[in-house]
Parts: C-alpha cells; sequence; structure tokens
C-alpha cells in the first residue's frame, strides 16, 4: 500500500494552529506527519493538538527556554519511539525523532540554523557529526531508512536561487557544510526529490515567504533522503508549495509499504 510521509518546519505548531493552517496538510491524507520547529515545550501543547482524531502524537523533550523541538503525527503507533542520536551531548535540544515502523525506520530532523547570535557554525557542524556517526551505526541494521527534515543547508547550486551571487561564504552554502551532506550521499543515502526532479528551481524556503505572493527567490533547506534498501519502495517526492504559513512549505514522500508491516 502506498502511504504519504509529510515533512514540515512550521515555525511555530501553535500559531499554524491559531491561524488554521495546520489542517492543510491533512488534506494529502499523511500517514505520517513529521514537524519541525514547533517553538514550543511538549507542556504548552494545546490538547487539541496533542489529540488529533486518527492520530497517534509524539514530541521531543527539550531544553527549557529552547525552541527546536520536533513532533511526530502518525496514524499507525510505531513499535518504539526515541529521542537524540543514543548519548550525544546534542539529545537534550529536542531535535531529533526516530520512529520504527517495522518495515523501515523514519528519523525526522531540525538541524541547527548555524547563525548568531543564538547559534554558531561550529555548533551546526558538530551536529552534523553527532547525526552521521548516529546514522552509520543504525544503518549496518541494513533495514530501510528514510531521514526528513530541515537541514538548512542548500546542497547543490541547483537548491539555490541566483547561486552566482551568493558569496561561499554564507551560512547554508559553504563547502564545509555541503560536504556534510556529500558524507551522508557518501553513506548511501538518496535525495528522494532529485529522483524524480533534476530541475533548478524548486525551493522550500523563502525569506519572508508565508504566503504565495512572497515566494519567489528561494531555497530548498527540506528534504527526505533514504537508503539503498528504501530506494526501490519510493514512488514519489514533492515539494508542497501551495502550503502557506511557514516560511517553509511541507516536502512529501510516497512509499510502497506492506499494509501488514506498517506500525502495531
Amino acid at each position: 500500500m502506498r502511504k504519504t510521509i509529510i515533512s514540515w518546519n512550521v515555525n511555530g505548531l501553535r500559531q499554524r494552529h491559531r491561524m488554521n493552517q495546520f489542517i492543510q496538510i491533512f488534506r494529502h491524507n499523511p500517514e505520517v506527519i513529521c514537524i519541525q520547529e514547533t517553538k514550543s515545550e511538549e507542556e504548552n501543547i494545546p490538547a487539541s493538538l496533542k489529540k488529533i482524531y486518527g492520530y497517534h502524537s509524539y514530541f521531543a523533550p527539550v531544553r527549557k527556554g529552547d525552541f527546536a523541538e520536533v513532533a511526530l503525527y502518525c496514524r499507525q503507533k510505531p513499535s518504539f519511539v526515541t529521542y537524540g542520536f543514543d548519548g550525544s551531548p546534542y539529545d537534550d535540544e529536542g531535535r531529533v525523532i526516530t520512529a520504527d515502523f517495522d518495515d523501515f525506520l523514519l528519523l525526522s530532523v531540525y538541524f541547527p540554523l548555524g547563525i548568531g547570535p543564538s547559534d554558531s557554525v561550529h555548533h551546526k557542524l558538530s551536529f552534523y557529526d553527532a547525526f552521521l556517526e548516529y546514522l552509520k551505526k543504525i544503518n549496518q541494521s541494513n533495514r530501510k531508512i528514510v531521514v526528513c527534515g530541515d537541514f538548512s543547508i542548500a546542497h547543490t547550486d541547483k537548491d539555490i536561487f541566483n547561486p552566482k551571487k551568493k558569496p561561499s561564504k554564507q551560512v547554508g552554502v559553504t563547502p564545509t557544510e555541503r560536504e556534510k551532506i556529500g558524507q551522508l550521499v557518501a553513506l548511501g543515502f538518496s535525495d528522494a526529490f532529485r529522483l524524480f526532479n533534476d530541475q533548478p528551481g524548486n525551493y522550500s524556503w523563502w525569506p519572508n515567504g508565508f504566503t504565495l505572493p512572497d515566494r519567489k527567490n528561494g531555497w530548498r533547506l527540506d528534504y527526505f533522503f533514504i537508503n539503498n534498501q528504501a530506494k526501490s519502495s519510493v514512488k514519489n517526492s514533492d515539494i508542497l508549495r501551495d502550503i502557506e504559513g511557514s516560511d517553509h512549505c511541507p516536502v512529501s514522500l510516497e512509499i510502497e509499504i506492506p499494509e501488514c508491516d506498517f506500525g502495531r
């Protein structure tokens, strides 16, 4: 059975809910929804967002005062859900959820932006190192793995508007940052969107691009990456540009999963 997974940096889950914008993604009938940047601790999430009819919900614990939390909604209950990178220094930042759906593992990650004064490129690169080490370990299980989220990096020049005018020292397009995604590819992971669309001009983030008229000159920062074992199961991947509210739009993945193996 073909299932849809959606990943979206909502730039504030409660605000998307108050403005009646979060409901937009449900018209795509997603099996799983991965949310980044909720900007809220779980205790402050409204009950109506914790118990959406037909979905189980999970919220990564986060340090008091941080706003990087990720959340997961899924129709079928995973075999297990974990948070962080299994003992890394970044596990209390609330940036990672791993869910086991029996047939495949799903990781939702909100990568650091790397821009001061509240963040740094060093933090971003160190977080990527912890991510890559964790992924290398779980990839040895020979299971299907799907990784999604806001990667905070435009991987290639195709993923950014007018790349010739972007200095190589600009955070988000530096060679050092792009090499981290290169290392992900070297582990055997493929950019799912590029399996179906290799053209430039496809973006998922726009400066102040909260509405469709503002979405002109953008970057592609939101991805699904799949390992070789999952590649044959992926049927499509797209950018849902028509969904407004956040400065990011959602991205989607369609994957063929045996009915009996999806969750419990």
